[in-house]
C-alpha cells in the first residue's frame, strides 16, 4: 500500500537533482535575520525536519548552530550530506526517533504544505524541542500590478490541457491542506504563532518561458506516468501555445513563524 509518506519519499527522491537549482533561496540578509531570532530565543541545537538538500540548514550550520536533520527522501539527505551536513536521519516528522527536549528548536522550512494534520505534527514537534517550534513559510503577495498569479494559472492550465490531449490526464494539486486552505497564509491562521516576522521582501520578475524551464526539468512533481519522450513533446505543445517572452511580477515574501513552548 503506498502511504502518504512512501509517496512524498518518492516524489523528493526524483526532483533531488534539480531541487536546488529549481528553487529560489533566502539571500544572506535573510538568512542572517533567521539566525539572529533563533540565537535570541537561546537556540544552539536545531532539528529540522524534511532537510532535504540542506538549503537552510547549511547556511546557519556555517552561522554557528548545531544541526540535526531528518527527512523521508535518501537522495534529498545524500545530496545534504554533500554539503558537509552530517547528522542526518531518515524519519518522519511524526514519528521522531528523538527523546523528549533533545533540542533546542525544531525546525519545519517550506514544508508545512505537505502535512496532512499539522496539530498532530505540531505536538511531535513539541515533544523534543525545549524553546520553540519555527516554520518558514514563503507566500506571494500578488498586488493589481503583478501579473504573477493569473499568468502561473495560464501556465498550468496550458500544461494541463496538452497533457490531456496526449492521454494523461493530471489529477489535481496533492498538497495535504488543499481541500481546506487556499495558501499557507491561511493555512497558519488555523494555529497562528506566538510571531510570524518577514525576513525576506522583494519583488520578482521573470517570463512564461523561465517559468516553463522549470517545468521542463519535471522539478514540480506532474506525474511520473509521462514518459520522458511524451513529456517533452507536452512541453513543445505548452511552448507554442503561450508567449513565452510574456512578463510575471510578483511579490515574493518570506517569512519564519515561531511558537514559543511552554515550560
Amino acid at each position: 500500500m503506498v502511504t502518504q509518506a512512501s509517496d512524498v519519499a518518492y516524489r523528493f527522491d526524483r526532483i533531488s537533482v534539480v531541487y536546488d537549482e529549481t528553487r529560489e533561496p533566502l539571500d544572506e540578509e535573510a538568512l542572517d535575520k533567521a539566525a539572529l531570532i533563533l540565537s535570541n530565543d537561546g537556540c544552539k541545537q536545531i532539528l529540522e525536519v524534511g532537510i532535504g538538500t540542506g538549503r537552510i540548514a547549511k547556511p546557519l550550520q556555517q552561522r554557528g548552530f548545531d544541526i540535526v536533520g531528518v527527512d523521508l527522501s535518501k537522495r534529498m539527505l545524500a545530496k545534504a550530506q554533500l554539503k558537509g551536513i552530517q547528522n542526518l536521519i531518515i524519519g518522519d516528522a511524526n514519528h521522531l526517533p528523538f527523546e523528549d527536549k533533545t533540542v533546542d528548536a525544531a525546525v519545519l522550512a517550506h514544508v508545512l504544505h505537505l502535512l496532512k494534520d499539522p496539530a498532530e505534527t505540531f505536538g511531535k514537534l513539541a515533544r523534543v524541542a525545549r524553546n520553540e517550534i519555527v516554520v518558514f513559510v514563503r507566500k506571494r503577495d500578488d498586488a493589481p500590478t503583478f501579473t504573477a498569479s493569473n499568468e502561473r494559472g495560464v501556465l498550468r492550465q496550458a500544461f494541463r490541457k496538452a497533457a490531456e490531449e496526449m492521454g494523461y490526464a493530471l489529477p489535481s494539486r496533492a498538497d495535504a491542506w488543499r481541500d481546506r486552505f487556499r495558501n499557507e497564509t491561511e493555512f497558519l491562521s488555523s494555529f497562528p504563532p506566538n510571531e510570524l516576522i518577514t525576513i525576506q521582501d522583494v519583488d520578482v520578475v521573470t517570463t512564461l518561458g523561465e517559468r516553463l524551464s522549470l517545468l521542463e526539468k519535471r522539478a514540480y512533481g506532474y506525474p511520473a506516468s509521462i514518459p520522458d519522450d511524451t513529456f517533452q513533446k507536452v512541453i513543445e505543445r505548452v511552448k507554442s501555445s503561450i508567449d513565452t517572452e510574456k512578463e510575471i511580477r510578483y511579490r515574493r515574501v518570506d517569512q519564519m513563524g515561531v511558537w514559543r513552548l511552554l515550560h
